[in-house]
């Protein structure tokens, strides 16, 4: 099996390293296939890019063109009926036509108006309607009556307007635009009517106007006069949508159009869709916001984009119809549409020419690996006949040897490489044979060795467990020394703590005592002088005494507050944890903080304020202790917006914050004060015992060392402290919320 498995991996190597060759070789000649192919391509794909440009704009052109010839026709016959209701009367079908509003505009009368199948009227008020205008708006009226419905197959409507503000249109899209037309859109000054007059069109020339609104269009306006005298124009609109539709609809595979003016105004975008009433996008000096615009605006990638297009075809040379813009991987065909001159661009990404060349070129690659893979099935016969099967017979006397046996035979007929490898075989393997004869009484010699080196390590290592186990006896006895260093430590502040008291008590017992034996004295001697000097004498020792007496109480109760803080600090607590409101408990040692602010600082309003988080309400812990931490955290936070309120005065505002947030497992408790701080170098040591930063006789030093106890050692949770000199001091406690 295992012979089989090399030589069938010798087969394998030498196919993959000739199959990796040829692969390497057909590879390149693909490559090679696909430059030329996309050249090709690319030429084809930029000649059909400029005809289908020429090709559209031809098209569009010739709508626009179409629309001038009608223009032509209409012209002459306008002129031809103003001329004949010169003889006219035309008050009787005026009347029967139009009626007054309201609003003081003339319109059709409802009563038998379809303005599907009959034009619309619209004058503005404030129209002086004498017989000329009437005869005006009824030649235009029977105009549009007559060749409106003929060329709407060909354009979206057909109307006449008059130099006063009056309108004849056939629209039958919309049949009711008359009647339901705000009258502040018919404005004579508005462009609408002076494009035609003479002063703004002297040559008396057919114009495209820009695009307008209601519709949102191109407008083709042409000035009728009759005998010299600007009596109305014509007009029709070609829908911008419309336009849309045709441009989009009709690009190359893979490419799409797009059509811009000169002065920057995007008319037509695939990826551009405008809002109700918007019209245009200015690509140069757009200053409106694009969410007003678009109904999704552009993103700067894409107007830059766009610009870039801009630019490319406004910086052509003169007859150049196609463009590359390297940047983008683009190629440009560029058409002019005459009429309302704007560009129509065809862009094709190279990426569509190179998917087309890769396609081809995929096939070149498929029939060539085809045939590499018939070649190496014809080497791999090969192979199997001259070189796999002799070894085979290698291979297996190869595991013969391993196993022992090294009486082996191979055929020595073939003289070439393999014939010579069968002959050195044999030879090896017969060397072998000796050679493991001499090993083997050299390896008995060994055993001996072996089994001497192994017993001295073993008496070695039984030296070495002795060592160690003096070694942990020697680290026991300097844990137990440091232990009993630490005690010392404690006991020395003990000392140096309840001294200070001790000394207050001792003194103020003495002179309590010679006030005492003075008072005495006064008693035994006779009053020599008024009875009321007597009285107010031995009145003064008694207030002495009663002042003595106080101090020793009051020094009494500071030691024994140091005792008890000390008992607290020392104690093996046994309470159990259990699941607690922690809101409640904050609530409840706020207004225990709030009363000993309001005993031991008067005078002091705090602001106490609670930002605490719902999700971390219930949270299993001992009460009784964490309730003693937090007070005490909050007294300190209390002394330290006093001491602030000492020395600020009205201008400061002491506020104290708790808040909670609960943090997956854990809870989160900060307390924070707006007080004075403490000195950064000495952040590091409030935890110790007896240290403090208060003055002498205010604090014990160990309420934080208390509180860490509580929290780290009772709670297995975290205590840190952040404060900056002057402005504030943080507390922040982490605890377990719910233990396993």
């Amino acid at each position: 099996m295992s012979s089989a498995h090399r030589s069938r991996t010798l087969a394998r190597a030498t196919l993959t390293q000739m199959g990796v060759r040829v692969a390497a070789i057909t590879a390149l000649a693909t490559l090679l296939s696909y430059l030329h192919i996309f050249d090709v391509f690319l030429a084809e794909a930029l000649g059909n890019l400029e005809r289908g440009a020429t090709r559209h704009s031809q098209q569009e052109q010739a709508l626009f063109k179409a629309a001038e010839k009608d223009h032509a026709v209409l012209r002459e016959a306008l002129q031809e009926r103003i001329r004949e209701w010169r003889a006219l009367d035309p008050n009787p079908r005026f009347d029967r036509l139009v009626t007054r509003l309201p609003d003081g505009t003339l319109r059709n009368r409802v009563e038998g108006f379809d303005g599907t199948r009959m034009p619309c009227i619209f004058i503005a008020s404030g129209v002086k309607d004498d017989a000329d205008f009437r005869r005006r708006i009824l030649a235009a009226y029977d105009l549009v009556e007559r060749h409106g419905p003929l060329l709407h197959v060909r354009h979206t409507n057909t109307y006449v307007t008059l130099p006063e503000a009056a309108l004849v249109q056939y629209w039958p899209e919309q049949p009711n635009w008359c009647q339901e037309m705000d009258p502040a859109l018919m404005n004579p000054e508005f462009e609408f009517f002076t494009v035609s007059t003479p002063e703004r069109n002297p040559e008396r020339r057919m114009v495209w106007t820009g695009i307008t609104q209601e519709p949102i269009s191109i407008s083709l306006t042409t000035p009728v006069d009759v005998d010299g005298r600007y009596s109305a124009a014509l007009g029709l609109d070609m829908l911008i949508d419309d336009l849309k539709a045709r441009t989009l609809g009709d690009s190359p595979p893979g490419a799409y159009n797009l059509i811009f003016s000169d002065a920057g105004e995007l008319i037509v975008h695939p990826q551009v869709k405008m809002k109700q009433g918007v019209f245009v996008y200015n690509i140069l000096r757009e200053d409106r916001p694009l969410e007003t615009l678009f109904e999704q605006p552009l993103s700067a990638e894409q107007r830059t984009h766009v610009r870039a297009i801009f630019d490319r075809v406004q910086a052509r040379a003169p007859g150049q119809k196609v463009l590359e813009l390297a940047e983008y991987d683009e190629y440009l065909a560029v058409a002019w549409l005459n009429g309302p001159q704007w560009h129509l661009v065809t862009v094709l990404p190279r990426s569509t020419v190179s998917s087309l060349a890769l396609g081809a070129a995929r096939y070149l690659l498929a029939f060539g690996l085809a045939s590499l893979i018939l070649e190496l099935l014809i080497m791999s016969w090969v192979l199997t006949r001259r070189i796999s099967q002799p070894l085979r017979l290698f291979t297996q006397a190869t595991d013969r040897v391993a196993a022992g046996d090294f009486q082996v035979a191979l055929p020595r007929s073939r003289d070439d490489e393999l014939g010579r490898l069968a002959q050195g075989f044999e030879l090896m393997a017969h060397e072998i044979h000796q050679r493991e004869a001499a090993l083997r009484e050299v390896n008995e010699g060994l055993e001996g060795r072996i089994t001497e080196r192994t017993r001295e390590l073993r008496d070695k290592n039984v030296t070495l467990e002795e060592a160690l186990t003096q070694l942990k006896e020697a680290q026991e006895l300097l844990v137990e020394k440091e232990r009993l260093a630490s005690l010392g430590a404690l006991m020395a502040g003990i000392g140096h703590e309840l001294k200070n008291p001790l000394n207050f008590v001792n003194n103020f017992a003495q002179l309590s005592a010679g006030l005492v034996e003075e008072l005495r004295e006064e008693l035994r001697q006779p009053p020599s002088g008024p009875p009321g000097d007597a009285q107010a004498r031995m009145n003064e020792l008694l207030d002495w005494l009663t002042q003595n007496v106080r101090k020793i109480e009051q020094h009494g109760k500071r030691a024994d507050n140091l005792l008890r803080d000390m008992q607290l600090h020392t104690h093996v607590r046994a309470h159990a944890h259990e699941p607690t409101d922690l809101h409640a408990l904050v609530e409840e040692q706020l207004s225990l903080s709030a009363q000993n602010a309001s005993l031991v600082h008067p005078g002091l309003t705090v602001l106490f304020r609670q930002e605490l988080d719902p999700a971390s309400r219930t949270v299993e812990l001992v009460p009784q202790d964490l309730g003693r931490a937090l007070l005490n955290l909050l007294d300190n936070a209390v002394y330290a917006v006093a001491e602030k309120h000492k020395r600020l005065g009205a201008a400061f505002t002491p506020e104290v914050t708790v808040s909670s947030r609960s943090e997956g497992a854990w809870v989160r408790i900060v307390i924070r004060d707006n007080g004075i701080g403490i000195p950064r170098k000495v952040l590091d040591k409030v935890f110790s015992p007896f240290f403090t930063t208060k003055p002498a006789g205010v604090g014990t030093g160990l309420g934080l060392s208390i509180c860490q106890d509580i929290v780290v050692r009772q709670h297995g949770g975290e205590l840190q402290i952040e404060s900056e000199e002057g402005h504030y001091t943080q507390c922040t406690l982490r605890l377990i919320q719910k233990r396993p």
